[in-house]
C-alpha cells in the first residue's frame, strides 16, 4: 500500500518520524515532525507505522443517514477563482517575456548533498504546468501538477544525491495566462535530459537571482523575441539570406593567397559568442570550449593560407589569454604573435601572423 496522507511514518535514517501532510511525488512526501516542522523525506527512507483512514464508505458512519450525508455532500461547493486567479505581484522589469527554469539546489554542500528541486516561474503570467517522468522499467508517471503564480517558485521533489545517476528525462507541459487583457502564448512541450556529470562538479552550481545559495539553472522554455522575430520571416526572406552567407562564405574559401595577405581575420573568443547559452558549465569547462574554438580557426586561417588573424580574448582575468599564448608558443616554428591594436582592441586581443 502506497504511503498516504495522515500516514503515521517513522524515519528509517533519522531519530524519531512523524505525520505525512503532504505528497510531493511518487518519490518523496512532506512530514510533520513532533515538533511541529514540515520537512521533505525521500518515500523509501520512510516506515509506515499507522495508516490513515481516510475514507468511510459506511452510511452509517456518525449516525447519519446515507440520504442526508450525499445531500450534505452534494451542497459543498469549492470557489476556484482564488486558485486559478490569485493575487499575484507585478514585476515591470520582465513586461511580456517569459523565462522558466528547473533548479537544483544543495540542501549542503554543492556536488555532495541532496538537492531540493523547484520550478522557477519568472514571468508575470500563471502556469499550468506538468512535469512527467520515466523510470529505468520505461513505466511513464506524472513527477509534479499544478499552478504555479506569476513571478513564484514551487518545490517539485527531493532528490537523493545518491539517485542523480537515475535523473529521469523530464517532459514539461506548460500552458501561460493572465486574468484578463495579455497577450496569447502557444502552449508549451519540451523534453528535457540532464548530464548527471554536472550535479558532481562544484563548480557547476552557480549563484544566480531564485536562491540565496549557489544552484543549478536548466532553462525549460525562454520566450525569447528574437527567436519569434527568425520563425516569422518568410522562407524567400530565409532562402535570400542563406544564399548571402553562402556567397560570402565562398568567397573568402576561394579569395588568392595574395588577397589573404592584407586581410585580417578577426575571431571573437568571448563564450556568449560561441554558445546560445552556457549556465551550468564551469569555468574550465567554458575554458575548453574557447580554446577548442580557438584552435580550430587558427587551424582553418592556415589551411586557406590566410596571414593575420586577430584572437579577441578580453581582459579578465587573464587565463584565456594565457591559454592562447601558451598554444602559439607551441606552435612558435610556424607563426609569431603580438598584441593587436591598442586603439581597435585595447589590451583583450593578440594578433598572430602566420609564416
Amino acid at each position: 500500500m502506497e504511503i498516504q496522507v495522515g500516514d503515521k511514518v517513522r524515519f528509517l535514517n533519522d531519530v524519531g518520524g512523524g505525520i505525512v501532510s503532504r505528497i510531493i511525488d511518487r518519490r518523496s512526501v512532506m512530514v510533520t515532525n513532533e515538533y511541529g516542522f514540515e520537512v521533505p523525506s525521500p518515500v523509501n527512507d520512510l516506515v509506515v507505522i499507522e495508516h490513515a483512514d481516510l475514507y468511510d464508505e459506511s452510511p452509517k458512519a456518525n449516525n447519519v443517514p446515507a440520504q442526508n450525508h450525499a445531500q450534505e455532500t452534494s451542497e459543498v461547493l469549492v470557489d476556484t477563482r482564488e486558485i486559478f486567479f490569485p493575487e499575484v505581484s507585478f514585476d515591470k522589469n520582465n513586461g511580456d517575456l517569459i523565462n522558466i527554469f528547473y533548479a537544483f539546489v544543495p540542501q549542503g554542500r554543492p556536488g555532495n548533498s541532496d538537492l531540493n528541486v523547484f520550478l522557477i516561474n519568472d514571468s508575470n503570467y500563471n502556469m499550468l504546468y506538468t512535469i512527467i517522468g520515466q523510470d529505468a522499467s520505461g513505466e511513464i508517471y506524472t513527477l509534479a501538477a499544478g499552478i504555479l503564480e506569476a513571478n513564484t517558485k514551487e518545490q517539485t521533489e527531493t532528490l537523493a544525491f545518491a539517485s542523480v545517476n537515475e535523473i529521469p528525462e523530464y517532459h514539461f507541459q506548460l500552458l501561460f495566462y493572465q486574468k484578463k487583457n495579455f497577450n496569447l502564448k502557444e502552449p508549451v512541450s519540451k523534453t528535457i535530459t540532464y548530464n548527471p556529470i554536472k550535479f558532481f562538479k562544484e563548480r557547476t552550481y552557480q549563484e544566480n537571482d531564485f536562491f540565496d545559495t549557489p544552484a543549478i539553472l536548466f532553462p525549460v522554455y525562454t520566450d525569447n523575441p528574437i527567436e519569434k522575430e527568425l520563425v516569422s520571416l518568410s522562407e524567400n526572406e530565409l532562402k535570400k539570406i542563406i544564399l548571402e552567407k553562402e556567397k560570402t562564405e565562398n568567397k573568402a574559401v576561394y579569395q588568392s593567397p595574395k588577397a589573404n595577405e592584407n586581410q585580417i581575420i578577426e575571431v571573437d573568443l568571448h563564450i556568449h559568442e560561441l554558445l546560445d547559452d552556457f549556465r551550468g558549465l564551469s569555468n574550465a569547462e567554458i575554458l575548453e570550449v574557447q580554446m577548442e574554438h580557438f584552435k580550430s580557426k587558427l587551424e582553418d586561417a592556415i589551411h586557406t593560407h590566410a596571414k593575420k588573424i586577430v584572437f579577441i580574448h578580453g581582459v579578465g582575468n587573464g587565463v584565456l589569454k594565457m591559454e592562447v599564448r601558451k598554444e602559439l608558443d607551441r606552435r612558435s616554428k610556424r607563426l609569431t604573435y603580438q598584441d593587436a591594436s591598442f586603439k581597435e582592441y585595447g589590451y583583450g586581443a593578440t594578433l598572430v601572423q602566420i609564416k
